[in-house]
């Protein structure tokens, strides 16, 4: 047997207990502006339903979570091309599948149509909205799943809250749009901080899952714990207590 000084012996003991303590890797994860899921506040990199999520996920997985809030072209553009770069929360719809991998779902966002509050052609099916004028953000879930559907007359910009302004303009504007699609819960708070003037939902279309996306670059055994971790959510219930609050953080009509 092999006896190391004393002073040596502490050494490797700190080392080991470092190696072990240590976060399992570094990871960036990216989101937008959409509440009540993900939001910027101030004196916090972020907030929301799904950052709290993801928050409580990367603590239990030991994986370091520095998160950004930016426009959601430029953060799904990093997710898929940088290294240990995370999105959410993302549709995970056919044609993103091969380029991230998923770990979710996280919540559930509910995909909607609003308009002005004098807004009054009745909307009953996706067939209705082909000849409107409609505004989305690009590289949206929402934008591509409608596109998917024949559905084209799109406006895209580049931010959610450009959008409520353009239901006021003249018809005649080539910036004026009919109808604007975003999220049930997030719409009508981006609508009041826009100060365009009132709008009201038109129609709800579409209830769908919403996950953390992973560049293909980022490591997989931090993709594995990160599963793991959302798994011992749901099953002690925090993900669900979490959950629980989005219908109250929606900003009353």
């Amino acid at each position: 047997m092999i006896h190391l000084p004393p002073t040596l012996s502490r050494l490797v003991l700190l080392a080991a207990t470092a190696v072990a303590t240590s976060p399992l890797h570094a990871l960036t994860f990216l989101t937008e502006e959409n509440p009540p899921f993900s939001f910027a506040l101030k004196g916090k990199p972020a907030a929301g339903a799904s950052t709290e999520i993801v928050n409580e996920m990367a603590k239990r997985a030991g994986v370091s979570a520095d998160i950004k809030v930016m426009e959601w072209d430029e953060a799904y553009s990093r997710a898929q091309a940088d290294k240990d770069t995370c999105l959410y929360s993302t549709a995970r719809l056919e044609n993103r599948e091969n380029q991230f991998q998923w770990v979710g779902e996280l919540v559930v966002n509910k995909w909607a149509l609003f308009g002005r509050s004098d807004f009054a052609r009745p909307v009953k099916s996706l067939n209705e909205l082909k000849p409107l004028k409609i505004g989305g953000v690009a590289l949206d879930a929402k934008v591509e799943f409608l596109k998917s559907r024949a559905i084209t007359n799109f406006r895209e910009v580049v931010r959610d809250e450009q959008n409520p302004p353009r239901l006021f303009l003249k018809p005649t504007d080539p910036n004026y749009i009919d109808l604007w699609v975003t999220g049930y819960y997030s719409g009508n708070e981006i609508a009041q901080k826009a100060k365009a003037g009132p709008v009201k939902m038109v129609y709800m279309f579409r209830e769908t899952p919403l996950w953390l996306a992973c560049s293909p670059r980022t490591d997989k055994a931090s993709i594995r714990k990160l599963t793991d971790a959302l798994a011992a959510m749901d099953k002690d219930g925090s993900r669900k207590r979490i959950l629980d609050t989005i219908e109250s953080r929606v900003v009353s009509r």
